[in-house]
């Protein structure tokens, strides 16, 4: 709930319930102790294992409703059993001193009278309950698990306390608590439910801004044409690369991907070029840590804080990191700052040079593949505050890209799946460890998704992709309104040999089955509400029989002699775009059968529609003459747009209309027909 809404919600509660009250407010009269009801939406993860670790927190509560244990009923009492502790490379989400925390926000304050833990634990361990806030803990009650079956059953604890927060806390995974019942009198009248709507808003952005891909950097401007966004990876070590100066004497290097042309007297960048192409909108991803903490011999998946040690969940731990984020938006931002501020390496010193208004300040921490170096939520919300806006400004004016530019705003890190239940846990804490309660990431929440199955690329309609990212679309809106939703990487390997291989449609090359696939994932996202796709990736290094994963997925080919070569998937996107890129998503026609069917029109000229159509499989269906239902079109005619290898515009043909249909045919690889409606 906003900020401003609580206030109005606190304000008609207060004015509702002031005579059913208590002459202090503390509580209802005559209100009985009952038991609380908990939905899963209260549930919160400080670890972040909901989703790659393969455990689910609310299974605390989720037999609630067969339970009673202060009001046993008579008979034999059901004995809960799921378990909310991750189940995959769980040590990770148990750091030492720390361990696993879940929090629980009640909606309105509660005078808390008992805490009931079922322990079916194998194990001797410890379990520590606390009230309070975000902000400020205060323990409650802890419990050892005992290790033998005898012991297990309902503990019982009595807190007595106020508090609409509770958090447990678990120092190892083997804890097995299998279901947490929480006994209270509510002092504030219930927040209604909300009804949400799930059904699938499409994005309002046109095709020609939809798009965008990942690279390193790219001399040759031309072969980014089809692309919007432009995502950069980045090292930190590249920027913060002074390892004389002390705190705040540090001075940041801009740099890396530009030179001072004292011919010219300017700065000269290559996204100047690569800016001025589709008004391209681009980011750098920063990951990893300065260069002295390499140069130490800390790896590059250590977190970001000014030194080793220091608290990652505390934002103050990113002090410097926050300083390097506010002198790349106030060198590259949209707003000119005072030079003398800036703290950077390089002369002459500029600013406002109106280069990029989006950063993002990692790329997939919650990688469970980096062991002790994962970051959890609170890390990564500590660290994102910090760079926003310095955490309000806590930090100086000096810290955050928003005190160096305001138009500049943070993409949301990349995560390494669709987990809603992470974001979720973002709103959480930025609603509570914010005095402000705004949400850092106004760039963008943004997803990583490949659609894979038992180590196999498959196609996106055997993967529900469109309905998979729907799902996560509309629970993004709810978490966070208004704030867009990249899929910041998204692709196919060409090598059959690696577990992200393009199914090979019968009767196409590897490269063209990789192409289509590309095609039908770009129309799935961009169906789904979704209102950006970023391809992983543009260009290889490695021939396309290699077995490396993630690196077979250009579309673009550096060849030994240096030249570029494109794939057919670069000639199908270009073609895509060339030809609907004023179009935005209207309608899915059709989307079971043999045959599918997407209809896209024409936002400046809105009786100009074209359709998206296709065999959805991957074994070779064709459909020699389908019979597509266009209705009443400007001279009876239609345009159908065929994908070439070395066209980026396709090939285009006319095809005669009667009765208000278009006979053409359907295969796998989908085709465009283009027309004017007659209204």
């Amino acid at each position: 709930m906003p900020f401003s809404s609580r206030i109005l919600f606190s304000a008609l509660v207060f004015c509702f319930s002031c005579g059913n009250r208590l002459k202090n407010g503390a509580q209802p009269v005559q209100e009985k102790i009952r038991k609380i009801q908990i939905s899963r939406d209260q549930v919160y993860d400080l670890s972040g294992y909901a989703d790659e670790g393969g455990g689910n927190p609310y299974n605390l509560f989720d037999e609630n409703a067969y339970v009673d244990p202060r009001y046993p009923p008579e008979g034999e009492p059901y004995v809960p059993v799921t378990n909310c502790q991750p189940v995959r490379h769980p040590d990770i989400y148990f750091p030492a001193g720390r361990g696993s925390r879940i929090v629980i926000d009640l909606l309105v304050p509660y005078s808390l009278k008992e805490v009931y833990l079922y322990d079916r634990s194998a194990v001797n361990d410890s379990v520590w309950i606390y009230s309070g806030s975000m902000k400020k803990w205060k323990q409650v009650a802890a419990l050892e698990t005992q290790s033998y079956s005898g012991a297990w059953g309902w503990k019982k604890f009595s807190i007595a306390v106020p508090s609409r927060f509770l958090m447990i806390r678990f120092s190892s995974y083997q804890t097995n608590i299998t279901e947490m019942v929480l006994y209270g009198i509510p002092l504030q009248i219930l927040p209604p439910e909300k009804r949400v709507s799930d059904s699938v808003r499409f994005t309002h952005k046109p095709l020609n801004r939809f798009l965008g891909v990942n690279y390193i950097m790219e001399r040759e401007p031309k072969w980014l044409k089809p692309f919007h966004y432009s995502r950069l990876y980045n090292a930190t070590l590249d920027y913060d690369n002074d390892t004389v100066h002390p705190g705040n004497a540090v001075q940041f290097n801009m740099l890396h991907y530009g030179s001072y042309r004292s011919d010219l007297k300017k700065y000269v960048f290559d996204i100047d070029t690569i800016q001025r192409i589709n008004q391209g909108n681009i980011w750098f991803s920063f990951r990893g840590v300065p260069r002295w903490m390499v140069n130490k011999g800390y790896k590059q998946s250590e977190r970001s804080v000014d030194r080793p040690g220091m608290d990652p969940e505390n934002p103050e731990s990113y002090s410097r990191h926050a300083r390097m984020m506010w002198n790349l938006a106030a060198f590259f931002g949209y707003t000119k700052v005072d030079t003398n501020l800036l703290s950077i390496s390089n002369r002459p010193r500029q600013s406002g040079r109106g280069s990029m208004s989006l950063y993002e300040n990692g790329n997939e921490e919650d990688g469970w593949w980096l062991g002790k170096n994962y970051c959890n939520p609170v890390e990564a919300f500590a660290q994102s505050t910090a760079d926003w806006d310095g955490d309000e400004g806590r930090l100086g004016n000096r810290a955050g890209i928003r005190n160096a530019d305001p138009k500049s705003r943070l993409m949301m890190s990349g995560l390494i799946g669709l987990d809603t239940n992470r974001v979720k846990v973002y709103r959480f804490l930025s609603e509570n460890l914010r005095d402000d309660h705004q949400f850092p990431w106004s760039g963008g929440i943004q997803y990583h998704y490949y659609s894979t199955r038992k180590g196999r690329g498959i196609s996106p309609e055997a993967d529900s992709l469109r309905w998979r990212l729907a799902k996560v679309r509309n629970c993004s809106r709810r978490i966070a309104p208004g704030v867009d939703c990249f899929l910041g990487e998204n692709g196919y390997d060409k090598g059959r040999a690696s577990r992200q291989s393009a199914p090979l449609l019968p009767g196409y090359s590897v490269a063209q089955s990789q192409g289509i696939m590309l095609l039908r994932s770009i129309n799935a996202t961009f169906f789904s509400g979704f209102d950006a796709c970023i391809l992983y990736w543009l260009k290889d290094s490695k021939p396309e029989e290699a077995p490396d994963v993630y690196l077979t997925s250009g579309i673009l080919r550096q060849m030994p002699d240096g030249k570029t070569m494109a794939y057919p998937g670069w000639y199908y996107i270009s073609t895509l775009v060339n030809q609907l890129g004023n179009y935005t998503a209207d309608q899915v026609i059709t989307a079971k059968g043999d045959v599918w069917i997407y209809k896209y029109r024409n936002r400046q000229s809105p009786d100009s529609v074209a359709y998206f159509v296709y065999a959805p499989t991957v074994n070779g269906t064709k459909v020699p003459r389908f019979a597509l239902p266009v209705g009443h079109v400007t001279g009876n005619s239609v345009r159908k747009i065929s994908f070439s290898d070395d066209s980026d515009m396709g090939i285009s043909d006319p095809v005669a209309v009667n009765r208000g249909f278009a006979i053409i045919p359907v295969a796998e690889a989908p085709v465009l027909v283009l027309c004017s409606e007659i209204r």
